[in-house]
């Protein structure tokens, strides 16, 4: 991955400045139509896991409760780190 200097450059790029509730538009470009019904389809995947409702802990959901007022909740990023890096592995070996 290639890391460059590409926040040096919006300096150069005009001020924006957009009323609350309308769309940025900049340039010749023109504005997009607001569309007063918008319509969305979930497929049989979508609307069968959206229907299914994990199970909560409650005695868990306590003590960890307990742990961040005390001061005594602790993160493993370690752990957290090493996930996010197997999840990627595993992706980037189903893309070959």
């Amino acid at each position: 991955m290639k890391i460059d200097d590409t926040a040096s450059n919006a300096s150069k790029l005009p001020p924006l400045t957009v009323p609350a509730g309308r769309p940025a538009v900049t340039g010749q470009a023109s504005p997009v139509k607001e569309s007063k019904t918008d319509k969305v389809s979930l497929s049989g995947t979508a609307k069968s896991a959206s229907a299914k409702e994990a199970p909560i802990d409650a005695a868990k959901v306590d003590r960890i409760r307990g742990e961040i007022a005390r001061g005594e909740f602790h993160i493993d990023t370690d752990r957290i780190a090493g996930d996010m890096l197997a999840g990627a592995r595993e992706m980037m070996a189903h893309k070959r």
